[in-house]
């Protein structure tokens, strides 16, 4: 007699009736921790870099910061695009696509002589790390989660604060003891060696794709949780969201937010040195810095779980950062002891990053935005 192939997943899927007792989509969550870490740590490692380009090519600081602001241009505008290939072909796809851009993005930056070439490369690099941004990772979460949603995300998206703890100290290592160039080629090897090996052979966009189904899947959640599935799988389209006022206001709030934000870790390292702090040192405390949000970020990625009002923990996440911005001018780097100048950077890093996973659970919901939906609403892709 022929097995009936949906039994393998039916008992995959839950917890009380699987033989496999590990849900795959844990180590999909442990991959895309991973490649957070690439996303979190190639983003804040230009800090590291502004002061030593500037002083070898002459450049001034706002010269050499542009070719930041072309990165951050460049990720925030094709954000869309890489998500609407992600719906079209696969959140793997653009992983792999993207690792390769930055790879070859961060080996020509080693070879740059002029500011043209290096705000060109810069804009290319932003093009790549915008397919591994966390509304990317966010889609896979959620096809492989339902129950423990806000969780995973959380757990995926820790892997950016690793990041900035990890590679922004190697970074200022590197270029103090070696160069600024085998700085970019050391860091194009994690792109190019680490994350897109990974991604090719063992990652995969859906739990099906394995012969699973999602955690939670049908009201099937694990004995010590609650069922946190939505009611019900009305279709929510991206037209009809794009509408809606809620939509508009959030993407506003996070401009501004993460906007701020990154232009502050865009010059922390320079900051710290200009105080008197060696490179590696000021990379340090800015790693740490970083390093100290992996706690928020799986804080509010719980919490979310057992709320119905992301977009109040997104406020709060906001407000702390703009304390953590003032503190920063409250307490003049220059006018206060090396023991207590760590302080402001420790409150604004430790506090806002945050802000990326209560975005990731906003949006993972439905893709777009649920807080417009009306209850239980789900973004079904490709609806009109």
């Amino acid at each position: 007699m022929m097995a009936d192939p949906t039994s393998k997943m039916t008992d995959a899927a839950s917890p009380q009736g699987r033989t496999d007792p590990f849900f795959y989509g844990w180590f999909v969550v442990a991959i895309l921790f991973v490649v957070s870490i690439i996303d979190g740590g190639f983003t804040y490692i230009f800090s590291a870099f502004l002061k030593p380009l500037s002083e070898e090519f002459g450049w001034t600081r706002a010269q050499t910061s542009g070719g930041f602001s072309l990165y951050l241009l460049a990720a925030g505008t094709l954000l869309p695009v890489w998500g609407w290939l992600a719906d079209r072909v696969g959140a793997r796809l653009v992983f792999l696509l993207s690792a390769l851009i930055d790879g070859i993005a961060l080996v020509l930056l080693s070879y740059v002589q002029s500011l043209l070439a290096f705000y060109c490369l810069y804009f290319f690099l932003g093009v790549g790390l915008a397919g591994i941004a966390p509304t990317t990772i966010g889609k896979i979460v959620s096809e492989w989660f339902v129950a423990k949603r806000g969780r995973a995300m959380g757990m995926a998206l820790v892997g950016a604060g690793m990041g900035g703890l990890v590679l922004v100290p190697i970074a200022g290592f590197l270029i103090e003891e070696f160069t600024w160039r085998m700085a970019y080629r050391s860091l194009a090897g994690l792109s190019l060696g680490v994350m897109f090996p990974l991604v090719l052979f063992f990652l995969t966009d859906t739990p099906q794709q394995k012969g699973l189904l999602p955690l939670g899947h049908g009201g099937q959640v694990e004995p010590d949780e609650p069922d946190l599935v939505p009611p019900s799988e009305h279709a929510w389209t991206l037209g009809a969201a794009l509408r809606t006022p809620t939509f508009w206001l959030l993407s506003l709030a996070l401009c501004c937010g993460i906007g701020a934000a990154m232009s502050f870790n865009a010059h922390q390292v320079a900051l710290l040195q200009d105080a008197g702090f060696s490179l590696e040192l000021a990379s340090s405390i800015a790693g740490i810095a970083l390093g100290m949000s992996m706690g928020g970020r799986f804080t509010v990625g719980w919490i979310s779980e057992y709320r119905t009002d992301p977009h109040t923990l997104l406020a709060v996440c906001l407000a702390v950062q703009a304390l953590g911005l003032f503190l920063s001018q409250v307490l003049q780097l220059g006018a206060v002891p090396g023991d207590v100048v760590e302080l402001p950077f420790f409150a604004l890093e430790a506090d806002k990053l945050p802000i990326t996973v209560a975005k990731s659970e906003v949006i993972g919901e439905l893709q777009v935005d649920r807080l417009a939906a009306p209850e239980g609403a789900r973004f079904e892709d490709g609806a009109q």
